[in-house]
């Protein structure tokens, strides 16, 4: 005998089933109507493209930030500094002319001279009395001169006499010259105005002939030795202004006098000689100097030194964000230091430079930059 399901299950399976048709095509039509898939309408380019700008977000999340900046180079003075040397100019080293004890010694090592004032003598000896011998004879000789010239005249006297004569009578004199002017050197005299740097002798000690006495210096002007680059050089010339600071920054301005055409064997670096004014003397021979040279005018960008950094070969440069937002190194050169920033030469003229985060980031990689001055503006907007 077969079991048939009762009527009242199989009422409520069909009221059920109706009802999960109802719900379901309820729903899709909604969103056929919202969508407009059942008229052929197609889809708001919003939705379309949602899809795309998410993908495009989540790719430039990924890629990492740095800070940026724009900059527009401008023109300057292009300044360098080299280490320098002060070298006086005027010196001399004064040596004895004839010989002699010495019995006055009238300055003092170290003392400022003038030209002319007496550092020492030298003792007489017999120079006195071949003085007077010597003038003895120049009377004698004109008076013989004179005589033999008279009888000439007269025809009582040749021409070959009166020759001799004259040749004795010059002979003479020439050697009251020569004792005049060895008993002059006796008193030793300082050869130029300055300093007298060494005085290696003492009353008694007995001088020859170019035995050397004293060191004299005259440090105003003095001159500051630098030695400049192949690279630098050529922007140099005669006149260009040159600044120098001692170690104790003191500052003296000055101008180049002369520039090597020669470069040294072993740094292949040229000498550069600067003139400096010196009238209170407080530049010495041989001081340390560092010199700021002038070398035409150059684009540069000033920046702080935070943005410096080196590449694979120990090059010191900049990074910088190009068109295609790609990291890009640039070798630089440091023109000048100031006191909030460095100007440096060698970059684009119209450049993006990473000031944040450049050490995070390789040459060639993208990036996600980021206008530093947006951030700030932002910044200071959410603050106020």
């Amino acid at each position: 005998m077969k079991r048939f399901l009762k009527p009242s299950y199989i009422a409520a399976a069909v009221l059920s089933l109706g009802a999960l048709i109802w719900i379901f095509s309820g729903d899709l039509d909604q969103a056929k109507r919202h969508y407009g898939m059942g008229d052929g309408t197609p889809l708001p380019a919003a939705v379309a493209s949602t899809g795309d700008e998410q993908g495009q977000a989540k790719k430039s999340e990924e890629l990492p930030m740095v800070r940026v900046r724009h900059m527009l180079a401008t023109e300057r003075v292009r300044e360098f500094s080299v280490t320098g040397r002060t070298d006086v100019i005027y010196d001399a080293e004064v040596s004895a002319e004839t010989s002699g004890r010495i019995t006055e010694i009238s300055a003092e090592k170290g003392a400022w001279l003038n030209k002319g004032d007496v550092i020492l003598k030298l003792a007489m000896d017999d120079r006195q009395a071949k003085l007077r011998e010597a003038e003895a004879r120049v009377v004698y000789e004109r008076i013989g001169y004179d005589a033999a010239k008279k009888l000439s005249k007269k025809g009582f006297q040749s021409e070959v006499k009166l020759a001799q004569e004259e040749s004795e009578l010059e002979e003479a004199k020439a050697t009251l010259a020569a004792i005049k002017l060895d008993i002059e050197r006796t008193t030793v005299r300082a050869p130029i105005s300055g300093y007298l740097e060494t005085l290696p002798v003492t009353t008694g000690d007995y001088l020859k002939s170019g035995d050397k006495i004293v060191v004299m210096i005259n440090p105003d002007p003095i001159r500051v030795v630098a030695q400049v680059s192949e690279r630098d050089v050529t922007h140099l010339k005669v006149g260009d202004i040159a600044v120098a600071r001692t170690v104790e920054g003191q500052v003296f301005t000055g101008t180049i006098q002369y520039i090597a055409q020669r470069a040294d064997e072993q740094t292949r670096t040229f000498r550069v000689d600067a003139i400096l004014a010196n009238p209170q003397h407080l530049l010495r021979d041989g001081q340390t100097m560092e010199v700021l040279l002038q070398a035409g005018r150059e684009k540069a960008h000033k920046v702080s030194a935070a943005v410096l950094t080196l590449n694979d070969d120990g090059e010191i440069g900049v990074k910088y964000v190009g068109a295609d937002n790609k990291v890009k190194f640039q070798k630089v050169r440091i023109i000048a230091h100031t006191p909030d920033g460095i100007w440096l030469g060698g970059l684009p003229e119209d450049v993006t430079l990473i000031t944040v985060g450049q050490e995070f980031v390789s040459e060639g990689q993208a990036v996600n930059p980021v206008d530093g001055a947006s951030l700030t503006a932002k910044k200071d907007s959410a603050g106020s």
